[in-house]
C-alpha cells in the first residue's frame, strides 16, 4: 500500500472538521436555512459598521506583532503576513511556522523568534483573561435576564442516566467496562512511552542529555534578554498592550453590528459576554484555526446566553465569520503569494 502524503496528512483534520460541519448543518438544516436568508436581508449599513470595525483589526494586528518583534521591518510585509496567516491556518500549525519562518527571515535568530511569538501570545492572553472572567461572571444575569437554559444546564442528569443505562444492575458488565478503560489507559500510556523512547532515541539517547539541557538553557537565556529588550521598549510595548486590548474589543463591535444588521437588538455590553464567552469556549471543539467551531459556539453562545432564536443567531454566526475570517482566505492566499515572491518566507 502506498504511503500517505504528508500534504494530504496535513490537510486530513481540515477536511474532517468539514465533513463533520456538513453532517451538522445537514441535521440542523432548518435553523441553517433561517439564518442565511436573515443574513440576506441583512441591514447594509449595520453590515458596513462591522466591516469597518473588521478593517480596524487589521492595522492592530500589525502594530501588535511589530511590538513584539526587536527588529525593525517592513510595514507591508508585516500586513501581507497579518492577511496570510487566517488562511495558512487552515493548515494545522502552517500558521506558526509561516510566522517563524518570516521572522527568521528578518534576521532573528530561532529562540528569538521564539521569543517574540510568546511575547505576542502573551500579551494576547493577559489581556483577554480579564476580559473573559468578567464576561463569565455577568453570563448568568444576562441568562437570567432572558429565561435562557445553557446547553449544559441538565448535563449531570443526562449523563448519569447514561451511566445507568449503560451499566444497570449488572455488575459483569461494570466490570467489563472497567477493565477495558485500564486496558485503554494503560495502552495510551505505553504508546507514548514508546514515542518519547524513539525521539529520545533519535536524538542521541541518554547520553546527549545533559548537552542539550545546557543549549535549552542558553537558547532560554538568549530568548529572555530578547523579550526584555522588546518589553522595555515604550513604543513597541504600547504598541504591543494597546492593539492586544483593541483586538477583542473590535471583534465585539462587529458582532454587534451584525446581529443589528439581521434584527436581533442586542446591547453592546451584552454582545461583549457572548463573544467573549464564545471565545473561551470555541477551543473545546478543536479544529484548524477556529474553522466551524467558532460559528457554531456563537450561535450556541446567542441562543443558550442572549435567548434568540435559532435562525437569528445563526445567521449572525454566519454574518460575523464571513466578515471577520472567510472572506480574508483569498487576500490571505495572495498575500501568502507575495511573500513567497519577496522571498520573505
Amino acid at each position: 500500500m502506498a504511503a500517505v502524503p504528508a500534504a494530504a496528512r496535513k490537510a486530513l483534520p481540515t477536511v474532517a472538521c468539514t465533513a463533520l460541519v456538513a453532517a451538522a448543518a445537514i441535521w440542523q438544516r432548518d435553523a441553517v436555512l433561517t439564518g442565511v436568508h436573515a443574513l440576506m436581508g441583512a441591514d447594509p449599513r449595520w453590515l458596513l459598521v462591522a466591516a469597518l470595525a473588521t478593517l480596524a483589526l487589521w492595522p492592530t494586528s500589525v502594530f501588535m506583532l511589530r511590538g513584539s518583534i526587536p527588529a525593525d521591518t517592513s510595514a507591508r510585509q508585516l500586513f501581507a503576513l497579518q492577511l496570510a496567516v487566517p488562511a495558512i491556518g487552515l493548515v494545522p500549525a502552517a500558521s506558526l511556522l509561516l510566522r517563524l519562518r518570516f521572522l527568521r527571515r528578518t534576521g532573528l535568530s530561532h529562540p528569538g523568534a521564539l521569543a517574540s511569538m510568546a511575547l505576542m501570545g502573551f500579551a494576547a492572553l493577559m489581556v483577554r483573561v480579564p476580559l473573559v472572567v468578567i464576561a463569565v461572571l455577568a453570563a448568568p444575569s444576562l441568562m437570567s435576564r432572558n429565561g435562557a437554559q445553557p446547553p449544559w444546564h441538565d448535563l449531570g442528569a443526562r449523563a448519569a442516566g447514561w451511566w445507568h443505562h449503560l451499566v444497570g444492575e449488572n455488575p459483569w458488565r461494570t466490570a467489563g467496562i472497567m477493565f477495558i478503560a485500564v486496558i485503554a489507559t494503560v495502552a495510551l500510556v505505553v504508546a507514548i512511552g514508546v514515542a518519547l523512547r524513539g525521539r529520545l532515541q533519535a536524538r542521541g539517547g541518554w547520553r546527549h542529555l545533559p548537552t542539550r539541557m545546557r543549549e535549552a538553557r542558553s537558547d532560554a537565556k538568549t530568548a529572555w534578554k530578547s523579550v526584555a529588550a522588546t518589553a522595555v521598549h515604550p513604543r513597541r510595548a504600547a504598541a504591543l498592550w494597546i492593539c492586544a486590548l483593541l483586538q477583542p474589543l473590535l471583534m465585539v463591535v462587529a458582532l454587534w453590528a451584525v446581529l443589528h444588521a439581521v434584527g436581533a437588538n442586542l446591547s453592546l455590553p451584552d454582545t461583549f459576554v457572548v463573544e467573549l464567552v464564545t471565545v473561551a469556549l470555541a477551543p473545546l471543539l478543536p479544529s484548524p484555526n477556529g474553522m466551524a467551531t467558532k460559528e457554531i459556539t456563537i450561535a450556541a453562545g446567542l441562543t443558550a446566553v442572549a435567548g434568540l432564536t435559532a435562525g437569528v443567531a445563526v445567521g449572525a454566526a454566519l454574518g460575523f465569520r464571513l466578515l471577520t475570517f472567510w472572506c480574508q482566505i483569498p487576500l490571505g492566499l495572495a498575500s501568502f503569494a507575495y511573500l513567497n515572491h519577496r522571498r520573505a518566507i
